[in-house]
């Protein structure tokens, strides 16, 4: 019963990292990826669980494997406490530094000169990302 219920929660907080850990032009990508290993799992799920309920000797048994296989993963999402926020920095370095870059480029004329990024970083904090996210509307806001 309560891996059942705490099953339901993975999903979202699954979604919401992907989201924060992956730069804007990989993210079609991962959820790609991730929609595709998750469909597959939902596809052939029951089916392993059928097999293995007939070669395991029950219902049980095979649900207490599955479970198990829950437990594993559930494991392996907590293990990202300790990386995703240093991730998550890195998205937004980058995504600032392409806003930096982008703003540079359309004011210059298409020229940026690798010393005037560094200046202009620093310069440019009133309109880079806010509230730890950049959405596509704030990115688009600048071109």
């Amino acid at each position: 019963l309560l891996a059942g219920f705490l099953s339901g929660i993975t999903g979202p907080i699954v979604k919401s990292t992907l989201q924060n850990v992956t730069l804007p032009q990989m993210r079609g990508q991962a959820f790609a990826l991730l929609n595709t290993f998750d469909d597959f799992g939902r596809g052939l799920g029951p089916a392993f669980v059928a097999w293995m309920i007939e070669n395991m000797g029950g219902r049980q048994k095979a649900f207490n494997i599955g479970v198990d296989g829950w437990i594993f993963c559930g494991i392996l999402n907590g293990m990202l406490f300790w990386t995703v926020e240093k991730d998550e920095e890195n998205v937004r370095s980058a995504v600032e530094s392409m806003l930096i870059q982008h703003k540079d480029c359309i004011s210059t004329g298409g020229f940026v000169e690798e010393e005037s990024l560094e200046e202009k970083s620093s310069l440019h904090q009133d309109w880079s990302v806010k509230d730890n996210s950049v959405s596509i509307l704030e990115v688009s806001r600048f071109t």
